[in-house]
């Protein structure tokens, strides 16, 4: 078997293995630890194959959200994956294609990472186990964990390295066809996820800048050459992704200001020596800045020894990674250090790029995936020494691959939904509403994918706007899902509140949003009846209980 291949079959092994929880039910099982996002990328995964099959739009939907709908440039969409993941997802149904790709992005990474090292790195057992590294980083390891995704299929950062190294450094012999490929490699992941795509520009012009300052005139002399290759990238970028980008800068349901505050979305220092629940070694692990799914940064003191070594005794390759990888740690750390969730009250240098566009809407965390690849390269030319210095080399990278090494298998979510074929046609609100709470906040997403599509929802799990909000996370509040709180709590512990608005009023709203159905789901240890009643004042129905959940159509006068 050519050595390719065995590489590429050691990273699946390893991905089976890290995933062996999920293979007796791809099904009815997610990866990951938390069910939110989980729910969130299969319900586009699903969306993707639907539009397909259908002929609508895998762009814009307004199956969520109704009436305004949701720009999926802007969420969790990944079109080039569902794109190639839609033969399963209309077989085997978006859970198992889902789970395939979160089995395969690891490896796809580890093997772009492999390629990438081909004209830096000549061992070709140094690469495979750089590529092991990257592929199953803490980085990786964390958003495996978080079911994200769209950040397991790291490919971008190696392909643009492998690019790069052949633009700004190999002789530059064919800068069109160059520039075509690198245009191309940057389209193909805005149909992707659109920051990682900033994230690959940002730090492709941080690598041209660093390499410009060592060597001033040979980047003098490929100044032509690298316009020429310019012009040829822009133009095949906005043949290939126009479209993705205009929805991004201009496209309708987008969300106005920005997302989330800078420092929601910042490293912490403690994270780069504390290793976390995604390592295999690891002691008691403090509170930290990010959520779990951002707790991937840990490098260790292997790392950072072999960093050490590489910049005084390195060459140039090694000294140029360990550059680039420090400006990426320190963007990674956001606007202002933290350490240990405290703000330490330093400003860093990601504060002069907060009103770049796109570039602003970085979580600045998610730029440790450059990191992890300088480490992976650090690791790939320090097993490629000569005799002399290979041992060291060795005995530090297999220091890395020991602090590194994957906690056990890793776990997995419930994936059930209930189809609801009484609701064809219908523009349905549901209790409990839908949420981005991590514990199953969007369930009742997966059975609308269940149902085929066949009715839309006024609430959502997405990032987008109304006319009423320049912002969403979710869909806001409205006066039933008020009263419906209210009702549930006046039932528990908290007696007393003040009651909800009116059910005329409620009822209204819910006509103007063009709901003819709302759906009650029983929530587990808690007395439904509040609710019933709340729901069947509003609708004018007695509700109907089917298909798990009880169902109250809204009186025709109130749409």
């Amino acid at each position: 078997m050519p050595a390719r291949l065995i590489t590429i079959a050691s990273y699946l092994a390893v991905s089976l293995l890290l995933q062996r929880r999920v293979l007796g039910d791809l099904t009815g099982t997610a990866v990951g630890r938390v069910s939110a996002d989980a729910t969130g990328f299969t319900w586009w995964l699903a969306h993707t194959a639907h539009a397909l099959a259908t002929g609508a739009n895998p762009l814009l939907t307004d199956l969520q959200n109704y009436p305004t709908g949701v720009n999926a440039l802007w969420n969790t969409a990944v079109p080039l994956l569902g794109l190639v993941l839609a033969p399963i997802t209309l077989t085997a149904g978006p859970t198992a294609a889902f789970d395939v790709g979160m089995i395969l992005g690891p490896v796809a990474s580890g093997t772009a990472a492999a390629w990438a090292l081909g004209g830096i790195v000549r061992s070709r057992v140094a690469r495979a186990v750089a590529g092991g590294l990257y592929a199953f980083s803490p980085f990786v390891l964390a958003h495996l964990q978080a079911g994200h995704l769209n950040l397991v299929w790291a490919v971008l950062p190696p392909v643009l390295l492998g690019l790069a190294h052949r633009l700004f450094v190999r002789d530059l012999t064919r800068p069109w066809l160059l520039g075509v490929l690198t245009g191309l490699a940057l389209a193909l992941q805005a149909w992707l996820y659109t920051q990682t795509l900033a994230v690959g520009v940002l730090m492709l012009v941080v690598l041209a800048a660093i390499l410009a300052v060592r060597y001033p005139r040979r980047a003098a002399a490929r100044l032509g050459g690298l316009v020429r290759a310019g012009l040829a990238c822009v133009g095949t970028f906005l043949l290939v992704a126009g479209y993705p980008l205009y929805l991004v800068l201009a496209g309708p349901a987008r969300p106005r200001p920005p997302i989330r505050s800078p420092d929601y979305g910042s490293a912490d220092l403690a994270n780069t020596l504390t290793p976390t629940w995604v390592t295999l070694l690891r002691g008691a692990t403090p509170a930290m800045q990010a959520n779990l799914g951002e707790q991937g940064g840990y490098l260790g003191l292997a790392v950072l020894l072999l960093a050490l070594v590489g910049l005084v005794r390195g060459g140039t390759a090694v000294r140029v990674t360990v550059v680039t990888g420090l400006v990426a740690w320190v963007l990674a750390l956001g606007p202002r250090l933290y350490l240990a969730t405290e703000p330490v009250g330093v400003d860093l240098p990601w504060r002069v790029l907060l009103d770049v566009p796109l570039v602003a809407e970085i979580e600045p965390v998610r730029l440790q995936v450059v990191v992890t690849l300088a480490v992976a390269v650090l690791a790939g030319l320090a097993l490629d020494l000569r005799e002399r210095a290979r041992v060291g080399g060795a005995v530090l990278v297999g220091l890395v691959v020991l602090l590194w090494l994957p906690a056990d298998a890793h776990r997995v979510t419930p994936a059930t939904a209930q189809a609801r074929p009484a609701l064809v046609g219908e523009v349905v609100e549901t209790w409990p509403r839908i949420t981005s709470n991590w514990y199953g906040g969007p369930d009742a997403l997966r059975d609308q994918m269940a149902s085929d599509f066949s009715y839309c929802l006024v609430g959502g799990y997405f990032i987008g706007s109304d006319p009423a909000h320049p912002v969403l996370i979710e869909s806001a509040w409205n006066p039933y899902q008020q009263g419906a709180a209210w009702a549930e709590l006046v039932a528990g512990p908290w007696r007393g509140l003040p009651p909800p608005s009116d059910p005329e009023g409620a009822a209204a709203d819910l006509g103007a949003r063009g709901v003819t159905v709302v759906v009650v789901t029983p929530r587990p240890g808690s007395d439904p009846a509040p609710v019933l009643d709340w729901t069947g004042r509003v609708t004018g129905s007695a509700g109907e209980w089917r298909d798990g959940a009880w169902t109250f159509r809204l009186a025709a006068t109130l749409h």
